[in-house]
């Protein structure tokens, strides 16, 4: 009798095995640890203590333990795709992505390519995959167990708590922090609670603060902490402004000196703004000068002084500017008065360069040509365009060597500014960097072999125009036969090389200038006396300064360099008195440019330009004795002439 319960009862528990279902996967397992049982030569899989079933055994190949790729990937939570273009596999769990091919010893692990002893194969359409790079790739435990011929693969699949900080060092009392939570489950689990430490919004009080997170996953497994230290900083303190001036009463046209003297506690004051801080005033009465300052967290402090001007006058306003107007500084004065001065006479000595002005169609329209001739020996290149189209372009410069021998090119000085919407930026940033070019210019060959082509100031053609956008340049260049060249626009995504046999060239737009000219460089001797009285030179006006002359030879018109853009000038004034200011007066309305006086470039002006008539640019002082003064510029692109340059008596100092 207890023979035949012993048996009946052993039918029922092998009835039992039988019954278990196969589930889509194994159930997580309650403590977070994950166990994972290979059989070698079986289909049987237990995955903690569930019998699942592979599509092909456990098998070992050369000493290399294969599994059904993607059964297994099934149990660890993961997935395999197969891409059949490139004949790669991708198998993913948790943030980790192997890749690899059939028949191929290599693979990559989240980018980085390494290598397996065997290689993955497929065996009656699956994917037999090395246990071993398994396990390394997907993080998993492996332990061998001979004696019962299995694998034993073990995984944490508890929740991963993860978060970011706005801001690591934040202000007592006053920076907002906010937490965005980044924690997961490598196996895709539920996190239905959470649980923080010091997560302040705001922190009352300096110090450090580690701030902690944990997770609770669908099966009731905590994660391990994640902890992040935030270090409070003492509450940010307004700045403090604070000025002097020497005194509180002053005459006037009497120069007035502030002195900054504003704090802040972190000594990041990002914004200084004065209000009615006049280097010198010309009315009677107080004035009221406020200095506002402001640091890097916007906290803002401000002060006020009022300082009494008495009736009596030390200097004219003409006066008090010229004598305290720095350099690149401007200053008003009526326009109109100046056309009553003197006019210097100057000889005229133009020297041998061609000029490539390449400025029409100036609005850019369509892609093409904009000009094209041949030349050779010292060329300099003028490009001005505005991009009228509706996507971004390029600007190209080519040369091909159509001669029997090579050609070598040498680039010398040049200028390049752009792109950007505001024409007088652009046009006086280009001026003032191929005048500081031409003062140490860098040299740089190309050589072009015979019947071939190349591309010259490649740095320019790299830029894309942007809509809108203004770009230009000034460059010289030797060559040493002649070139063909073209001044070439196609879209920023199209290769021009290839683009080119299909460009025409483009017409003029009849209002702006383009031209191969002669004589680009042009030498003025001033030998009177400079200084004595107030007087004027006239620049760029084609009645004293002509225009020099060419031909557009993509027509073969004649055309004049209306404005002289592109000239070099260089003014020699030999006998300038001292004490004199040398003035740019803009005559045609606004002028944004640059000079090199005495072998330093001056901008008109260092922060902001000339608008009208009535704002003149300070260039130059004489000191204590005559002097001989040079003057080199070139009109500056995008602004309007003629220009005068004015020599003005400094007044006597006084006390």
């Amino acid at each position: 009798m207890k023979k035949s319960f012993t048996f009946l009862l052993l039918s029922a528990l092998m009835m039992l095995s039988f019954q278990i279902p196969q589930s889509a996967h194994a159930e997580g397992s309650a403590g977070g640890l994950e166990t994972l049982i290979l059989v070698r030569d079986s289909n049987e899989m237990w995955h903690n203590g569930v019998t699942v079933n592979a599509p092909q055994p456990m098998t070992e190949v050369k000493g290399v333990t294969y599994v059904a790729a993607k059964a297994f990937m099934h149990e660890i939570y993961g997935k395999v795709a197969y891409d059949s273009k490139s004949k790669k596999y991708t198998l993913t769990s948790g943030k980790n992505v192997l890749q690899l091919v059939a028949d191929k010893s290599t693979y990559t692990i989240n980018g980085a390519t390494k290598s397996m002893t065997g290689a993955p194969y497929v065996l009656k359409g699956t994917l037999m995959l090395p246990v071993r790079v398994a396990a390394q790739s997907f993080g998993l435990t492996m332990r061998n167990l001979p004696a019962t011929k299995q694998i034993e693969l073990t995984w944490s699949n508890a929740p991963i708590a993860k978060f970011s900080v706005s801001e690591l060092n934040p202000y007592a009392e006053q920076t907002p922090v906010r937490y965005t939570d980044e924690s997961y489950h490598p196996s895709g689990l539920a996190i239905i609670e959470e649980r923080w430490e010091n997560n302040n919004d705001i922190f009352e009080q300096p110090g450090t603060y580690v701030v902690t997170h944990w997770v609770k996953d669908e099966l009731g497994n905590w994660s391990e902490p994640y902890s992040v230290t935030i270090t409070v900083k003492p509450a940010n303190q307004p700045p403090v402004a604070s000025f002097t001036i020497e005194k509180e009463t002053y005459r006037m046209g009497e120069f007035i000196t502030y002195t900054d003297l504003s704090t802040d506690d972190e000594d990041r004051i990002v914004s200084r703004v004065w209000t009615n801080a006049q280097r010198g005033f010309f009315e009677p009465g107080p004035q009221t000068v406020t200095l506002r300052v402001t640091d890097a967290l916007g906290e803002v402090g401000e002060v006020s002084k009022t300082i009494t001007i008495t009736d009596e006058t030390l200097y004219t306003k003409e006066e008090f500017d010229l004598l305290y107007t720095e350099p690149g500084e401007k200053f008003e004065m009526s326009g109109s008065s100046v056309l009553q001065w003197p006019t210097l006479s100057y000889n005229i000595n133009d020297r041998q360069q061609t000029l490539i002005r390449a400025n029409s169609p100036e609005t850019i329209r369509e892609e093409g040509i904009y000009y094209e001739d041949m030349v050779s020996g010292d060329v300099r290149f003028l490009l001005h365009n505005q991009n009228g189209r509706s996507k971004p372009v390029k600007i190209y410069i080519v040369l091909t060597n159509n001669n029997l021998e090579p050609a070598t090119v040498r680039m010398g000085a040049k200028g390049m500014a752009g792109p950007n919407p505001i024409v007088s930026t652009v046009g006086k940033a280009v001026t003032g960097r191929f005048l500081e070019s031409l003062l140490s210019p860098q040299y740089s060959y190309v050589q072009i072999p015979a019947g071939e082509s190349r591309m010259i100031f490649q740095e320019y053609s790299d830029k894309a125009v942007k809509p809108g956008d203004v770009y230009s340049m000034f460059a010289d260049v030797w060559m040493s036969a002649a070139l063909d060249f073209k001044v070439v626009v196609v879209d920023a995504e199209r290769d021009v090389i290839s683009a080119l046999p299909g460009l025409s060239i483009l017409e003029s737009d009849k209002v702006h200038v383009r031209g191969t000219f002669d004589n680009a460089n042009r030498i003025m001797y001033v030998n009177q006396m400079v200084g004595d009285v107030k007087s004027r030179m006239v620049l760029a006006d084609n009645a004293v300064d002509t225009r020099i002359s060419g031909i557009d030879k993509t027509t073969g018109m004649p055309v004049l360099n209306a404005g002289n853009y592109g000239v070099l000038y260089t003014i020699q004034l030999n006998n300038v008195q001292p004490h004199t200011a040398i003035v740019l007066s803009p005559r045609g309305g606004h002028y944004a440019g640059a000079f090199t006086v005495n072998g330093k470039v001056v901008y008109t002006t260092s922060t902001s330009i000339l608008r009208n008539t009535n704002e003149l640019g300070m260039l130059y002082k004489t000191g204590d004795s005559a002097e001989s003064v040079t003057i080199t510029f070139t009109p500056a692109n995008g602004s309007m002439l003629p220009i005068n340059l004015l020599f003005m008596p400094l007044p006597t100092p006084k006390v």
